[in-house]
């Protein structure tokens, strides 16, 4: 079992990653190391919920735990006030306490509602992640930042709320649909990008290969790759936890991809929105921050071998510069953007011009 450890200040706050096929059938005995009581609620979607919801929380009754199923719909209109506010009911129904524990079993969806959840129920529950998704996997699931989205945008209500444990069991990706193992993808490749060329070369190389393999035949690769993307994100957010600066490396792609997303009223998954931001800032890197054209086109290739769009879809313009307006990481008028300098080296650009965005989506955008 690989583990990584993110350590944080303070006391018990510190948390580990632990990553190897199989974990799910061992999940009593790593939560009786982590959580004080014996009382837990596990969130999944309906999917989720259905394929391995159940079996979950029938092992964890057989281990000890008292544990009870919550589902939510599908998609991103789970992260809502409406849901949130259900299943606060719901936890107040049963019972629930501040002696109660929470479990985000599924992807990213449900691993921000289910923090903010724990973030907010009686000032605060513990939390583990359990991610299903491979973005889940190697971003959400990981730093503790919870969220859920309004009509003005994306993510625009949230804390900082860290788990005591992230479990990842490389097999759920078995039953992944291909597209979210793409949308998933996207997220691997942004760590490539920003702290990591040499596991771009990996990707590029055996990593391709291995990641469209419904099969998921070399799991050991597998794991090596989940494993090594998750260690970057745990170093980022253990050397900067609430995003003063540094964490905000991790945002590459995210700020014109959560404006795509939200154009799209949500049809562009997430993953391939960031892979479109993510190509819009390798173009941005060329003209702002020197990366060399080179690298660039090595960039987008490298996403579009992986079946990610480096295009947008049609959208109105106006929509994409209307929700970039409202971008959590704006800073007075001006757009804070992630570019690099080179591939693996990242740097926080605090002010792309809104013209730069302009002419790109004059040239790139259909809408």
């Amino acid at each position: 079992m690989r583990s990584i450890v993110v350590p944080l200040p303070g006391r018990d706050r510190s948390y580990r990653i632990v990553v190897e096929p199989g974990l799910r059938h061992h999940l009593g005995e790593l939560l009786a190391q982590v959580l004080p009581g014996r009382r837990l609620w596990l969130v999944s979607d309906v999917r989720v919920g259905r394929l391995y919801g159940q079996e979950v929380a029938e092992q964890l009754r057989q281990q000890g735990f008292q544990a009870a199923l919550l589902t939510v719909p599908r998609g991103e209109g789970s992260k809502s006030w409406p849901v949130l506010a259900r299943l606060i009911r719901i936890l107040l129904d049963q019972g629930a306490d501040r002696g109660s524990a929470l479990m985000a079993l599924g992807g990213g969806v449900v691993g921000d509602l289910t923090g903010f959840l724990a973030a907010v129920f009686m000032r605060g529950l513990p939390v583990v992640q359990v991610p299903t998704t491979l973005l889940a996997m190697v971003d959400a699931a990981i730093g503790g930042k919870t969220a859920i989205n309004i009509p003005a945008g994306k993510n625009l209500v949230g804390a900082f709320h860290q788990p005591r444990l992230v479990v990842i069991d490389p097999e759920f990706l078995l039953t992944l649909p291909a597209r979210e193992r793409r949308n998933g993808l996207a997220e691997v490749v942004k760590t490539g990008f920003i702290r990591d060329a040499g596991l771009l070369e990996l990707l590029a190389g055996p990593g391709r290969r291995l990641l469209r393999d419904p099969g998921l035949k070399n799991r050991d690769l597998l794991t090596e790759i989940i494993a090594r993307a998750a260690a970057i994100k745990a170093e980022v957010v253990a050397a900067d936890e609430q995003e003063g600066d540094l964490r905000r490396v991790l945002n590459f792609g995210h700020t014109l991809g959560h404006a795509l997303e939200k154009a799209s009223r949500f049809r562009l998954k997430h993953g391939e929105a960031v892979a479109v931001g993510m190509a819009a800032a390798l173009d941005f890197s060329v003209t702002l921050t020197g990366l060399s054209p080179e690298e660039a086109h090595r960039g987008r290739e490298l996403l579009a071998s992986m079946g990610l769009p480096t295009q947008p879809p049609p959208l109105p313009k106006d929509e994409i510069l209307r929700a970039l307006k409202v971008d959590k990481k704006k800073q007075g008028e001006r757009l804070v953007f992630i570019l690099l300098r080179r591939l693996g080296d990242a740097v926080v650009y605090p002010a792309v011009p809104g013209a730069l965005i302009a002419a790109w989506l004059d040239e790139h955008a259909g809408g």
